[in-house]
């Protein structure tokens, strides 16, 4: 028998049929024997037999008791191409091995001169590939059964052998469903990707990928289906010599190739080797009797061996990659797969729009053309909260919504695509500088109008970074720095659009060098940063707060300080900053919280004062962080005080709420910082539980000059009094402005009048220095002594 073309779906189905009824056999002779005679019914041949070390387990197509047993362990080892069969003559001999049976081979015969074609050997080795895999699901029950019957001693391995039926199991169930997409001629590319992950899932693995031969070019291999690749890897590794690598080993020989020590392989690919890739293997994919891919699976894990089980589910999952492609038919099919991964491999799946890499390919084409471009990165503000407040449907339909109006800003030439996220970006090329600014501007219009979605209305903007180079010399046009690459011409483009938030959103701004060289030095600090978290570098300082009434110090505020050890001290405002960005405030909030509340026990009758980032607030962390501090060092919580900005609490000002109701469960004390240099709105601060009010810095010196701000700091202490909140005023600095601020009403200071921050070993010493009268009649000094 032939099968024709349209005999695909059949195929599978015996497949399907085969693997259902030998599972259900109760003993492996059974299994061998009903599998045989599947064979050779489903290929409609004259006999059939499965051979192994032993001799022959199992026949179809002799009469009882005249088996050639050694005709078939002759054909089975390669001996005979031929066999005479009983009421058939002489027949032509297909052989192909049988993985679970010692030394195993199936063979069938068929009578001159029809033979098998190329459809017939691929599903032959299929049913041999679903009879090992039965044979060993059931070796491994007949174990389990085994098992069962041995001392409590042998719990944990039959553990290990009952995960082992399970992932068995799981194996069946994945090919099972395979087998039904082939059949109900699921698209190609959709059977492709569920045998990448399908792999990925039973393996166990980070990194699976499929890779078939280049129809257009058989020296290069195309990766058609990935799991577990970046977008970035997944473009450089896009094309590949055949021969390259494990996947191209498995390719050229035609066979299972397994890597446990992939850096040290002579055939390891360099991309990969450092993207952390420890071990990997490749299983061939054949159709027909050639080989035209292979599916390889990499892992990231330290030691990582592969079993001989992982290897035959391997070699189960490329097996099924050849059957899905057999369906396929034709090379037309093929091509039409590669061209569709292809297209989706640069296409944004959400809005239709060109992604990041067809982005810098035409980028890349228009400048190697000498054509002017400009370069618009575009970050959508405030997009995260309709994600949050709405839900992701309404954010998918609002990005949708955005590319159709970046798409109606510009001109037909241009090239809109989306970046990832809410990140978008527009090339204008031929474009005079001055016409792409207008642009920029044109779009940030747009995207400020109202959107429309299912039962909202959305409000958002947008803010915008450009880029201007000519084409000629791949200048930047604000600058005369050379030979950027496309995918620095969006950086720097990326650059400014960061360079637009900062400056307040909702606008656009032009790409300088300098940017550039502020990044760089931001990502120094960035780095220093984490490395002065390792190794100790921030310290906590604390800087006294005197009460004039009691002539002593009561208390301290922590102050952080980074003691660099090739710049010196840090200051705050550089490193806090990046800090927030970064998120790694909320890591250095909780270790200031311990050390302050840690010094504070050592120091009877003292309190301390701790300031509270928006990053720590919204981190969800901040109350367990303070829960821990009062646990791990038993301090009165009255004696620990919060320190936030107007600005921190605004932001949010119901969850601010929530939050500080929780912490005040706790005891602890709130603090509003800065009080009068925002906000000042009496609403939110007789909402909030809030103790003590800090009278900012930059008001004192107008006390002291009876400027509108010393008249400001008079009202901050009022509204303080009135709701019977503590005052506390900071950055005291001579006895005229001391003096002014009591004749407010106020008496609790802070300041370089009596000492600037200092470390935890000299405080004790500091305070003893400023008792009464020393408080209660202070000898002036400068801020800088």
């Amino acid at each position: 028998m032939t099968l024709g073309a349209g005999a695909a779906n059949w195929s599978t189905q015996q497949l399907t049929e085969m693997l259902a009824l030998v599972s259900a056999l109760p003993a492996s002779a059974d299994v061998v024997q009903r599998a045989v005679e599947h064979i050779v019914e489903s290929l409609e041949t004259d006999a059939g037999a499965a051979v192994s070390d032993a001799g022959v387990l199992a026949s179809v197509g002799f009469p009882d008791g005249a088996i050639p047993y050694a005709d078939l362990v002759a054909a089975a080892k390669g001996g005979l191409t031929e066999l005479d069969v009983p009421g058939a003559g002489r027949c032509a001999v297909l052989v192909v091995p049988c993985d679970r049976l010692p030394g195993g081979r199936l063979l069938i015969a068929r009578r001159q001169p029809e033979g098998f074609s190329s459809e017939e050997r691929s599903l032959f080795r299929g049913f041999a590939r679903v009879l090992a895999l039965a044979l060993q699901a059931r070796s491994a029950l007949q174990d389990e059964r085994d098992l069962r019957t041995a001392s409590e001693a042998e719990a944990r391995h039959r553990q290990v052998l009952l995960d082992s039926m399970q992932e068995r199991h799981a194996l069946l169930e994945r090919l099972s469903r395979i087998q039904r997409s082939i059949s109900t001629r699921r698209p190609l590319h959709e059977v492709l990707e569920s045998i990448v992950v399908g792999a990925a899932a039973l393996i166990g693995d980070s990194v699976t990928a499929l890779r078939m031969l280049d129809p257009d070019d058989p020296d290069l291999l195309l990766m058609v289906a990935s799991h577990g690749l970046s977008p970035q890897m997944q473009e450089r590794t896009r094309r590949s010599s055949v021969g390259q690598g494990v996947g191209g080993t498995a390719v050229t020989t035609s066979r299972l190739v397994v890597s446990h020590d992939y850096a040290a392989s002579d055939n390891a690919v360099k991309v990969f080797a450092e993207d952390g890739v420890t071990a990997c293997m490749a299983a061939p994919v054949f159709q027909g009797d050639g080989v035209v891919g292979s599916l390889t699976v990499a892992s990231r894990v330290q030691g990582r061996t592969y079993s001989r089980s992982e290897q035959e589910v391997l070699l189960a999952f490329a097996e099924h990659t050849g059957l899905a492609l057999n369906d396929a038919r034709t090379v037309a099919a093929l091509q039409e797969a590669v061209s569709e991964a292809t297209r989706q491999a640069r296409q944004d799946p959400l809005t239709g729009l060109p992604n990041r890499t067809r982005f810098l390919e035409c980028l890349g084409e228009s400048r190697a053309n000498g054509r002017e471009v400009s370069v618009l990165f575009i970050d959508l503000d405030d997009f995260k909260l309709v994600n949050d407040t709405l839900g992701h449907t309404i954010g998918d339909a609002l990005l949708r919504l955005v590319a159709d109006r970046l798409a109606g800003s510009v001109r037909g030439d241009d090239l809109v695509a989306r970046l990832g996220g809410d990140e978008f970006a527009v090339l204008l090329v031929s474009t005079p500088p001055a016409q792409a600014e207008l642009t920029a501007h044109r779009i940030a219009e747009a995207l400020s109008q109202p959107f429309q979605l299912p039962g909202h209305q959305v409000s958002i903007g947008a803010s915008t970074g450009v880029v201007l180079c000519s084409g000629d010399q791949a200048k930047l046009l604000s600058g005369d720095m050379e030979g950027h690459s496309a995918e620095e011409l969006l950086r720097d483009a990326d650059v400014a659009m960061y360079r637009a938030k900062a400056l307040g959103k909702g606008r656009a701004v032009l790409f300088e060098p300098s940017m550039r060289i502020d990044l760089q030095a931001r990502s120094r600090m960035e780095r220093d940063l984490r490395k002065a978290m390792e190794q100790g570098q921030l310290v906590v300082h604390y800087q006294p707060i005197v009460d004039t009434r009691l002539g002593k110090v009561i208390g301290s505020e922590a102050l952080l300080r980074w003691e660099h050890p090739e710049l010196g001290l840090v200051p705050p405002e550089e490193f806090i900053p990046v800090a927030e960005d970064t998120g790694m405030i909320v890591g250095i909030g909780r270790q200031v919280l311990l050390d302050a509340a840690c010094q504070t026990a050592r120091w009877p009758g003292m309190s301390v004062s701790v300031n509270v980032s928006a990053r720590q607030l919204a981190d969800g962390l901040l109350i367990e962080h303070v829960r821990e501090a009062l646990q791990r060092t038993g301090i009165d919580p009255r004696n620990l005080t919060l320190e936030l900005t107007e600005t921190v609490l605004i932001d949010d000002i119901h969850a601010a709420a929530g939050i500080l109701a929780e912490l005040k469960v706790l005891g602890v004390r709130i603090a509003i910082d800065d009080f009068g240099t925002g906000y000042s709105s009496l609403s939110y601060l007789a909402s909030l539980p809030v103790d003590v009010l800090k009278v900012d810095k930059k008001f004192v010196a107008g006390v002291e000059r009876g400027g509108s701000e010393g008249r400001i700091a008079a009202a901050v202490v009022a509204i303080a009094r009135s709701l019977h909140l503590t005052t506390i005023t900071e950055g005291i600095e001579t006895v005229q402005q001391l003096h002014a601020m009591q004749q407010l009403g106020c008496e609790r200071f802070q300041g370089y009048f009596w000492s600037p921050a200092v470390p935890a070993a000299g405080f004790p010493g500091v305070c003893e220095a400023l008792t009464l009268p020393a408080i209660a009649l202070p000898r002036a000094r400068s801020a800088a002594s």
